[in-house]
C-alpha cells in the first residue's frame, strides 16, 4: 500500500511538468526537445490568438498563434491532451511562446524554453503543421535559446514590445541576426510590427517572408475578414 501511494504520488508529479510527453519526441544534448523543419504554409494570411481560438470560424484557413501573455494559454501546458483536437483543426500552429523577459532569471527563462520545446515537438509528433517559434532574452541567453528550433525551417518571431525602445530593439535585432547565423531559416513569419531591418536580414538572406500584424480585434473580426476575402474571390473567379 505505501509504494502503491509513493508511485501514484510520482505519477502526479511528473505529470505537472508533463514528463509522460518524452517518449514521443526526441530531446537535444542539452535536454530540449528537438523539433522538425516546417513547411512555408501557402495561402495563410490570417493568425487567430489562442484566447479566440473557440469562437473562431474558418480554422481551416487560418493559423493560430501564441503571442500573448502567459496566463492566456497555460492551460495547454497544464492540459495538453485536452486542445489537441482543437488545435489540429487550424492550418497551422504557432510553437508556443512562454516568456523569457530580460529580467528574468536564467533558469525561469530556460524553463519557459523547455516548455515552449516540448509543446511544439509533441504538437508535430501528433500530426499537427507546427511553426517554430524563436525568442530570446539577452546575449547570454544565445548559448541555449535556439536549442531544438530545426535549421532550415519556416520559423515564425514576434516583435511586439520589442520595437518601442533603442536598447530593447538592439537586444531584438541581435537575436534575428544570431537565428539566422545559427539556424539558417528558409522562410520568416513575423507577428508585429514588420521593421526595415528585419526585412533587410531576409533580403540578405535570400529568404521569403510574411507579415502578420499584431490585432487586439479577435476571431470575430478576422472571421468577418477572411468572408469577405471569400466573397471577393468567388465575384472574381465568377
Amino acid at each position: 500500500m505505501a509504494n502503491g501511494g509513493k508511485d501514484n504520488g510520482r505519477f502526479r508529479t511528473a505529470t505537472l511538468v508533463n514528463w509522460h510527453l518524452l517518449p514521443e519526441v526526441e530531446l537535444t544534448p542539452g535536454g530540449f526537445a528537438q523539433m522538425q523543419p516546417a513547411p512555408w504554409p501557402e495561402g495563410i494570411d490570417t493568425m487567430v490568438r489562442f484566447k479566440d481560438a473557440l469562437s473562431c470560424e474558418f480554422r481551416e484557413a487560418q493559423g493560430l498563434h501564441f503571442y500573448s501573455d502567459d496566463y492566456q494559454f497555460e492551460r495547454v501546458w497544464t492540459k495538453p491532451e485536452v486542445y489537441l483536437e482543437l488545435l489540429q483543426q487550424f492550418a497551422f500552429v504557432v510553437e508556443p511562446d512562454f516568456s523569457m523577459y530580460l529580467d528574468f532569471p536564467e533558469p525561469l527563462q530556460k524553463w519557459n524554453h523547455y516548455r515552449n520545446q516540448l509543446l511544439g515537438a509533441w504538437w508535430q509528433a501528433r500530426g499537427l503543421h507546427v511553426i517554430p517559434s524563436a525568442s530570446w532574452a539577452d546575449k547570454a541567453s544565445f548559448a541555449w535559446t535556439f536549442e531544438g528550433l530545426p535549421e532550415r525551417s519556416t520559423v515564425a518571431i514576434s516583435t511586439v514590445g520589442c520595437v518601442k525602445g533603442r536598447e530593447l530593439y538592439g537586444y531584438f535585432m541581435d537575436g534575428v541576426h544570431e537565428l539566422f547565423r545559427q539556424k539558417q531559416p528558409t522562410g520568416l513569419l513575423v507577428y508585429g510590427k514588420l521593421t526595415p531591418d528585419i526585412e533587410k536580414v531576409c533580403w540578405d538572406a535570400g529568404i521569403r517572408y510574411k507579415n502578420f500584424p499584431h490585432t487586439m480585434m479577435g476571431a470575430r473580426f478576422l472571421t468577418k475578414k477572411y468572408a469577405g476575402q471569400l466573397a471577393q474571390e468567388d465575384k472574381h473567379n465568377g
